[in-house]
């Protein structure tokens, strides 16, 4: 995955707790969420334990009205150390046409 990628919320990231909301399983009246990755950033707090997918960060600018802030969902930011991203499991290449 690279900047300038249509990315989705993957299955997984459906299943995600508080992404839930935006599932479109459990709520099939719902358009698709569809964002642009703007930005990848490695996390300057990772550990040599972490995993690769958790050691990348990803950026997303939803074209949806109602879209998540972060894989958080919208949380405010006192709640978290880091918000506004995805990790690579959340996300999947949205399909052509």
């Amino acid at each position: 995955m690279k900047v300038g990628d249509l990315v989705t919320l993957s299955s997984y990231g459906e299943k995600f707790g508080s992404l839930y909301r935006w599932s479109t399983k459990l709520f099939p009246d719902r358009p698709k969420l569809i964002g642009l990755v703007v930005k990848i950033m490695a996390d300057p707090n990772a550990r040599s334990w972490t995993s690769k997918n958790e050691r990348t960060h990803y950026f997303i600018n939803w074209i949806n009205k109602d879209c998540p802030v972060s894989r958080y969902g919208n949380v405010p930011y006192r709640y978290h150390r880091a918000t506004g991203y995805f990790l690579r499991n959340d996300l999947k290449f949205v399909r052509k046409g």
